[in-house]
């Protein structure tokens, strides 16, 4: 399970971090670690309304919790 938080909460120093952007139009970017530890944007993916993620890789996952400042993503292997 992949938990995501806020871009303003209070994380503890690190030299990078990964994240998800969803967007209006159904689609999401996941943001790797890329060289120099510097964000990446993998190829984006799909969600949809019911809690499905699906990345462009072709491996789903499905949200299990949401709440203002925390998201809770189960990916499938």
């Amino acid at each position: 399970m992949s938990v995501y938080r806020r871009e303003d909460f209070a994380f503890p120093p690190a030299r990078g971090r990964r994240g998800v952007e969803f967007r209006p139009d159904g689609t999401f970017v996941e943001w790797l670690l890329g060289r120099g530890d510097a964000p990446e944007a993998a190829q984006p993916g799909r969600w949809q309304p019911t809690g499905t993620v699906s990345r462009a890789s072709g491996r789903t996952g499905r949200v299990v919790a949401a709440t203002p400042d925390r998201l809770e993503i189960a990916w499938q292997e």
